[in-house]
């Protein structure tokens, strides 16, 4: 998947200005796929979620080299219990995948990350393609690869 939310300087305008990037990465994605070289072609997309007690394990396909982007803590995680309510999380990088927590949620029961319309999430691949928003259940209409 090409992601583009981070080109987006403008959720107004149907054009954005920064068309170089989706290029790049949609010719990414053809080279790998339509021509089969052997690069990556792109970001990190959800692959499975583990609840380890009160925190939420996140593995991605196309993870090699998570980091974030701007080199700020990790942005755009919401995690919530059974109750559905979703609040801000703390997520921290381990190797391949990322634990996700937040205080106050002892059970967490799903996670989202980029799940808003104006997300400008920081996490990217050592390739620095940034990873695909998802949600790790149907709640809303949650995504996987």
């Amino acid at each position: 998947m090409a992601v583009i939310t981070d080109t987006v300087t403008d959720l107004m305008d149907l054009h954005p200005r920064r068309k170089k990037p989706v290029g790049e990465r949609l010719a990414l994605w053809a080279l790998a796929k339509t021509y089969g070289k052997d690069i990556v072609y792109s970001g990190p997309l959800f692959k499975s979620s583990k609840v380890e007690g009160s925190k939420v394990r996140i593995a991605f396909a196309h993870a090699k080299g998570l980091k974030s982007r701007d080199g700020k803590p990790l942005n755009e995680f919401k995690i919530a219990g059974a109750d559905g309510n979703f609040v801000e999380a703390k997520a921290e990088i381990d190797g391949e995948t990322v634990i996700v927590s937040a205080s106050g949620v002892s059970s967490p029961k799903t996670v989202q990350f980029g799940w808003h319309n104006a997300a400008q999430p920081n996490l990217v691949n050592g390739a620095g393609l940034p990873a695909s928003p998802f949600q790790t259940d149907n709640w809303m209409g949650g995504t996987g690869e």
